[in-house]
C-alpha cells in the first residue's frame, strides 16, 4: 500500500480522506493495524487497485525485510480472509485463516495469531459448527493476550454469551455475560463494549427469568446509551431495555423504545438484526399494542417473509399470524395459521421453538382441541425447561392449568430479546 501510494504522489492524509486519520493509515502501512474488509476495500479503491492485489504478499524492491516482511505478509493474508468472509465465502475464509494461524504460530506473531483466532471463531459460527465455535471462543478467553486486554476480554465474552443464549444454555450465557460486564467495566465510558456487555446480560437475564434484575440492569444500560451513535448497537440497547420495561409493566414505554430501535435499524446493513427486531416489535404489539398499529406491523412482516423465504421465516410468520388471529378472536384462522408453525425449522433457537409451540397450543385450545393443546403446552414447557428458562416454563404450566392467560398482565412469551 505504501509503495503504490508513494508512486502516485499521495500523502497519508490524501489516502485517509475524510473518514480515516493519517495516523491510522501509517499504522496499517507498518503492519500495526489490520483493517476490516470495508476499510481495506475503500483504501484499495482510492489507490486504483483491489484488495486482492494489496494482499498478494509480494514485496517490492527495497521494501521491508525480515520480521517486518513476515508480519506484513501475514497481515495481507488476514485482510484477504476478511474479504472472503465479507463476500460470503465462509469455507474459503476458514482455509485462509487456518493458514494464517499456522504461519503466525511458526513466526511468533502473537497479535496476528489472536486476530486470526478471533476471525476464525466468527467463521465457524457462520458455518454452523457450534461446538468448534464455542471451543474457539473459550480458547481465546484463556489466551494471555485476552486476559491482559479488557477490551479483547469483553469482546470474546460477549460473543460467547450470545452463542450460549442461541444454543439454549441460559445459565452459562448469564455467566459469560457477567464476565463480559466485569471486563468492560475497566474500559472508559463511551466504549461500545460496555453497552454490548450490558445488552448481553439484560437479554440473558430476561430469557432466564430474572426479570427484576433485568429491570435494574436496563436502568444502568440507559447511562451507556448517551454516547452511542445511531446504528445497530444503539438499536440493540433500546431493544433490550424495551423487553425489561414491558415485563416490569410498562407496555407503552416498551413499544415506543422498539419503534425507535426499529427506525435506527432501518438505516443499517444488519439484515438479521432488522428481521428479528421487526418480529419482536410485531409480536409485542400484537400482545399489548393498539390493534391498528399491530395490524400494520403484521403486514410488514408478511412482506418481509415474502422476501426471505426460509423455513424459519415461514414458521415465524405463522406464529405472528396465529397471535394476530387470536387477538381478533378469529379462532378458525388461528387454527389454520398454527398448522403452518414448524417448531423444528432450522435456525430457530430453543427458546423460539418453545415460543412457537406455546402459540400453537393457544390456537388449539381456542379451537376446542383440548388434548392436542395440552400436548403442545407440555412440549413448550419442556423446551423452556431444557434451555434453563424456568420462569417461562412455570408461566406455561400456569396457563395450561388455569385454562387461559390472565388479562391485564404482561405476556412473557411475547418478549423476544436481541
Amino acid at each position: 500500500m505504501r509503495e503504490i501510494r508513494r508512486a502516485q504522489g499521495l500523502s497519508q492524509g490524501d489516502l485517509a480522506g475524510d473518514d480515516l486519520s493519517p495516523s491510522y493509515v501509517s499504522l496499517v502501512e507498518n503492519g500495526r493495524r489490520v483493517p476490516g474488509a470495508r476499510i481495506a476495500r475503500s483504501l484499495a479503491e482510492r489507490l486504483g487497485t483491489t484488495v486482492e492485489a494489496l494482499c498478494a504478499g509480494d514485496q517490492p524492491a527495497g521494501g521491508p525485510s525480515g520480521g517486518l516482511a513476515q508480519r506484513l505478509a501475514l497481515v495481507g493474508q488476514l485482510v484477504a480472509a476478511r474479504a472472503s468472509r465479507q463476500a460470503g465465502d465462509w469455507a474459503g475464509a476458514r482455509q485462509q485463516l487456518e493458514a494464517v494461524l499456522a504461519r503466525a504460530d511458526a513466526d511468533g506473531q502473537e497479535e496476528i495469531r489472536w486476530e486470526a483466532r478471533w476471525e476464525l471463531a466468527a467463521v465457524l459460527g457462520r458455518l454452523g459448527d457450534p461446538a468448534r465455535h464455542e471451543a474457539a471462543l473459550r480458547g481465546l478467553l484463556d489466551d494471555p493476550l485476552t486476559r491482559s486486554a479488557p477490551v479483547l476480554h469483553a469482546r470474546v465474552a460477549i460473543e460467547l454469551a450470545q452463542l450460549l443464549r442461541g444454543a439454549g444454555r441460559l445459565a452459562d450465557a448469564v455467566r459469560a455475560a457477567e464476565d463480559a460486564v466485569r471486563a468492560a467495566a475497566e474500559l472508559e465510558p463511551g466504549r461500545p463494549e460496555r453497552a454490548q456487555a450490558q445488552v448481553a446480560l439484560v437479554s440473558a437475564s430476561v430469557d432466564s427469568g430474572e426479570w427484576d434484575r433485568a429491570g435494574e440492569l436496563a436502568a444502568r444500560l440507559r447511562t451507556e446509551l448517551a454516547p452511542l451513535p445511531p446504528g445497530e448497537l444503539r438499536a440493540g440497547a433500546l431493544w433490550a431495555e424495551a423487553g425489561a420495561r414491558y415485563l416490569a409493566g410498562d407496555a407503552g414505554g416498551a413499544l415506543e423504545l422498539l419503534a425507535e430501535a426499529d427506525g435506527l435499524s432501518a438505516a443499517t446493513d444488519g439484515v438479521r438484526l432488522r428481521l428479528r427486531l421487526a418480529r419482536a416489535r410485531t409480536l409485542l404489539a400484537l400482545a399489548a399494542g393498539p390493534a391498528a398499529g399491530a395490524d400494520a406491523l403484521l403486514e410488514r412482516s408478511r412482506q418481509a417473509a415474502a422476501l426471505v423465504d426460509t423455513p424459519s421465516a415461514r414458521s415465524w410468520l405463522a406464529v405472528l399470524e396465529t397471535a394476530g388471529a387470536l387477538g381478533r378472536g378469529d379462532t378458525a384462522a388461528a387454527a389454520d395459521h398454527s398448522a403452518a408453525i414448524d417448531p423444528d425449522a432450522p435456525e430457530l433457537s430453543p427458546l423460539d421453538r418453545a415460543r412457537a409451540l406455546l402459540h400453537r397450543a393457544r390456537a388449539l385450545r381456542a379451537a376446542g382441541r383440548a388434548a392436542a393443546a395440552e400436548e403442545s403446552f407440555q412440549a413448550a414447557a419442556a423446551g423452556y425447561e431444557a434451555a434453563g428458562a424456568f420462569r417461562l416454563a412455570l408461566e406455561t404450566w400456569r396457563e395450561l392449568s388455569a385454562g387461559a392467560r390472565g388479562t391485564g398482565e404482561p405476556d412473557p412469551h411475547a418478549v423476544v430479546m436481541p
